[in-house]
C-alpha cells in the first residue's frame, strides 16, 4: 500500500466548477497518487453545472450568489465563515486554498487543527486591478501574513515572487499552468491557414474589462488586413462590445462563447497566431504568464505578447513568438502581417515553442513538482513549519 493512502485533502476554490481548468488537473494528479481529495467552491452564479464532476470523491458548493470582479468583497466574509466550519467540522490532512480569497478561513483552521496548509497563488488577488501604492502595499502586507502562516506557496509564475517583492516562506513551487499534452508530437506544430484561407488570430480566457486585454487594439489593427480573421472565446462583461465588432466587422471577428479546454486546444491547433496582449498596467498582467502561452506551446504555434511582462520575457527566452507595445496599434498591425507573410518563421517559433514545452513548462513536470510537495507535507514525522 502506498504511504499516502488515505491521507485527506480539501481544496478550496472561490469559483464555480464548470468555470475551472487547474484545479481538475490538480485533483486528478492527486488521485493518481493515491490521495483522497474533497472539494470545496463557490457557485456565485447559482447555476453550475453539477454533473461536471472533478473526480474528487467529494464536492461542495457553497449557493450563494454574488457578483464578479471588485463587487464581491462584501460577500467574502459569508464565504469564509462557509469555508471554516466545514474545514473544521471536517476531517482531513491537508487544505489546499487556491487564492487570497481561500486562504483566510484555511489557514486558521490548520493552525487550529495542526495541519498542513498549501496556498496556492494563481494571481495575487491585489494585483487584479489598478490601487492606489498604498492601498496595494497594505493589501500585500496582509496577504504576506498568510503566505507566512502556510506551509507552502504555489505560485503559478515566478515572476509573482517578484511582484510581491519576495514571499516569505520557504517551501515555494512554481506550477505553470501548462495544458495536459493531449496531442502526439505530429499532431501539433505549425500547420498553416486552415480556415476560409484566413490567417487565424485566436484568444481563448476571460473576458473581463477590468481586465485590460486590449482586444480592441487587435480588432483596430486588423481592420484594413486582408486575409486575416479573430476568433475570440470566452465569458464576461466584454460580450456585448464583441458582438458590436461582429456588426460592424462580421468578416473579420467571429466570438463562439464559452467553450470545454479541449476544444480551445482543439481550435488552437488550426489557428495560425495565439495573442495575449493584457496591459501592463495591471501588475497581474506583468507577473502572471497564464496559460494562452503554454496552449500556444504545446499546439506549436507562434504567440504574440505585451513587451513588460512575464509572458514576455518567456517568448524572449524561446524564440517562440513576437513581443509588441500592447498600446501601439501600429506594432501590432505591423507584427500580425509579418507573420501572416512569412508561414516559415511561424514554424519556426511553434517548434521552438513546442520544444521549450517538452523540456521545461510540461505538465507531466508540473505533476512531479505537485506530487513531491505533497509527499514532503505528509511524510511521517518531516518539520511542517
Amino acid at each position: 500500500m502506498s504511504k499516502v493512502d488515505g491521507k485527506r485533502i480539501i481544496l478550496v476554490r472561490s469559483n464555480p466548477i464548470d468555470r475551472d481548468i487547474r484545479v481538475p488537473k490538480e485533483i486528478r494528479v492527486l488521485q493518481g497518487a493515491g490521495y483522497r481529495t474533497k472539494l470545496l467552491y463557490w457557485d456565485r452564479d447559482g447555476k453550475a453545472n453539477k454533473s461536471k464532476k472533478l473526480g474528487s470523491e467529494e464536492e461542495i458548493s457553497f449557493r450563494f450568489k454574488a457578483p464578479w470582479g471588485v463587487k464581491i468583497l462584501p460577500f467574502l466574509p459569508v464565504w469564509w465563515c462557509f469555508v471554516f466550519v466545514c474545514l473544521l467540522i471536517s476531517r482531513w490532512d491537508t487544505v489546499h486554498a487556491v487564492n487570497f480569497d481561500c486562504i483566510i478561513p484555511s489557514a486558521i483552521a490548520g493552525r487550529l487543527k495542526r495541519k498542513p496548509v498549501i496556498y496556492e497563488i494563481l494571481e495575487v488577488y491585489e494585483d487584479e486591478i489598478v490601487l492606489p501604492r498604498a492601498v496595494r502595499s497594505v493589501c500585500i502586507s496582509v496577504d504576506k501574513l498568510f503566505m507566512r502562516l502556510a506551509n507552502a506557496v504555489v505560485v503559478a509564475d515566478e515572476a509573482q515572487i517578484e511582484g510581491v517583492g519576495g514571499i516569505p516562506n520557504r517551501r515555494i513551487v512554481p506550477i505553470y499552468d501548462s495544458p495536459s499534452d493531449t496531442f502526439s508530437k505530429k499532431n501539433s506544430g505549425y500547420l498553416g491557414n486552415q480556415t476560409e484561407g484566413n490567417f487565424l488570430l485566436f484568444y481563448a480566457g476571460v473576458l473581463y474589462r477590468d481586465r485590460r486585454l486590449n482586444l480592441d487594439k487587435v480588432v483596430e489593427a486588423i481592420e484594413d488586413v486582408e486575409g486575416v480573421k479573430l476568433i475570440i472565446a470566452g465569458y464576461g462583461d466584454l460580450e456585448d462590445t464583441i458582438k458590436e465588432w461582429i456588426l460592424r466587422m462580421p468578416d473579420k471577428v467571429e466570438f463562439i462563447g464559452k467553450i470545454s479546454y479541449e476544444d480551445v486546444i482543439k481550435r488552437g491547433s488550426h489557428a495560425d497566431l495565439f495573442f495575449i496582449l493584457r496591459d501592463p498596467v495591471v501588475p497581474a498582467n506583468r507577473y502572471t504568464c497564464g496559460s494562452t502561452l503554454f496552449n500556444a506551446m504545446i499546439c506549436g504555434k507562434p504567440i504574440l505578447a505585451n513587451q513588460g511582462s512575464s509572458t514576455a520575457i518567456k517568448v524572449y527566452r524561446e524564440n517562440c513568438g513576437l513581443v509588441v507595445n500592447a498600446n501601439d496599434i501600429e506594432e501590432i498591425r505591423n507584427a500580425i502581417v509579418k507573420l501572416r507573410d512569412n508561414p516559415e518563421l511561424c514554424r519556426e517559433f511553434g517548434a521552438n515553442g513546442r520544444k521549450a514545452y517538452e523540456q521545461r513548462y510540461s505538465w507531466d513536470i508540473m505533476e512531479q513538482r505537485l506530487i513531491g510537495l505533497y509527499q514532503e507535507l505528509t511524510a511521517p514525522g518531516e518539520d511542517k513549519e
